[in-house]
């Protein structure tokens, strides 16, 4: 969440991709070595079923060396680490301890892009600030997010003063840095997030519709500097020209219509792995472009994909890539939201990681809508669904 983004040829990856296949590659070797227990297959099945789609769809690819590369992607950021995390976090300290470091790292780049944004200054309006984790700053602090407010219910629970200054503290860091990324899909996570917290524990429920609430106040009570914000939270209502993010969504629309045109030429196999650039220009509406500029610095980017992982894999590896993501997000949320109603009142820890992954899968549920998984900088939010997916509601074990 802190580490940048790097190129290696025509290939880009982020520092924390690289360091979270070198560890699961490490955890690999161990195995091979060791084999103390079977490894965990079956918690990657949906991976490995996108793998399988993928294979498939270098039959249908005009480039098939790009979707070898998609291949390997998938296999690196996706299936190695399922089964390093299913393999190394299977006890509740251990899963405490992973979620508190997720936090941790949220909230040293909330820290870091809050003062990016005050040397900026307000006088132009709010700045946009995305930090070295660009377009998933937003959703990584929904993240953390999710992860704090059912530790300040439990803390507030237990009356320890120190934990209800710390995570009420860090809650107020995320939520800053969260309106900072000026990142519509992830606000709308944060809202699924606190949904879901409303299903598992309504005190959750409570700190994120009352977190919620205060943003919004200070959003309509701010004067020159929030009023992008209003713009932009409008335009999710409103498809007016004359508001802020118009322009990204009318493409997003255009996007998700070549996608669908895609899949309807190539419904079993797609038009292969990492070939949707090539094959947007044949699939497009009339007058969509293929570079968009984006950012704060609104850098000019040429469109790799249709920006949502469900329609990337739909269109890229036809129906099994689709059903394989669906799949792997339902499943992860069904499975923490039984863990998290099988915790006894009594079993406080495990029922707050339980009501966290609930909220944090909420989440990428909602960013896979707007953003694509299957790319560089994804790996935390695998490594949520690998370590939701590894929970089961049996109390005993």
């Amino acid at each position: 969440m802190v580490t940048p983004r790097m190129a290696v040829g025509g290939v880009h990856l982020g520092v924390s991709d690289l360091l979270g296949v070198l560890g699961s590659g490490c955890w690999l070797a161990s195995w091979i070595v060791a084999r103390t227990k079977p490894a965990p297959v079956g918690a990657a099945r949906w991976p490995i079923l996108a793998v399988g789609a993928g294979v498939l769809s270098l039959a249908a690819s005009s480039e098939p060396s790009a979707s070898v590369i998609g291949l390997v992607e998938l296999i690196g950021i996706w299936v190695l680490p399922t089964l390093a995390v299913v393999g190394l976090f299977d006890d509740d300290v251990w899963r405490r301890r992973l979620l508190t470091a997720v936090s941790a790292g949220a909230l040293v780049a909330a820290v870091a892009n809050l003062v990016v944004g005050v040397r900026i200054g307000f006088r132009n309006g709010l700045p946009q600030v995305w930090g070295a984790a660009d377009g998933w700053q937003g959703y990584f602090q929904v993240c953390a997010l999710a992860i704090a407010a059912p530790a300040l219910v439990d803390a507030l629970g237990r009356r320890r003063m120190q934990a209800i200054v710390g995570w009420s503290c860090a809650i107020a860091l995320h939520s800053s840095a969260l309106l900072l990324t000026q990142t519509r899909g992830a606000w709308v996570a944060a809202v699924a997030a606190a949904a879901a917290l409303g299903l598992v524990w309504r005190r959750a429920f409570a700190v994120s519709v009352g977190l919620l609430t205060a943003m919004g106040i200070l959003i309509v009570l701010g004067t020159d500097w929030s009023s992008v914000l209003r713009e932009r939270i409008l335009s999710l209502f409103r498809p007016e020209a004359s508001l802020s993010g118009f322009d990204s969504s009318v493409i997003r629309a255009g996007l998700a219509l070549a996608a669908a045109n895609m899949f309807l030429h190539h419904p079993l196999t797609g038009i292969g792995l990492k070939c949707f650039p090539l094959a947007l220009p044949y699939y497009a509406p009339t007058g969509l472009p293929l570079a968009v500029e984006m950012g704060p610095n609104q850098v000019l980017i040429a469109i790799q994909g249709p920006h949502s992982t469900y329609l990337s894999l739909l269109s890229e590896t036809g129906i099994a890539g689709a059903v394989a993501i669906v799949g792997w997000v339902t499943s992860s949320w069904l499975r923490a939201l039984r863990w998290s109603r099988s915790q006894s009142r009594d079993m406080g820890r495990g029922r707050v990681y339980g009501a966290s992954l609930c909220g944090v899968v909420a989440a990428i549920a909602v960013s896979n809508l707007f953003s694509e998984m299957n790319a560089s900088g994804s790996l935390p939010f695998v490594v949520f669904l690998a370590l939701a997916g590894s929970l089961t509601a049996d109390v005993q074990r």
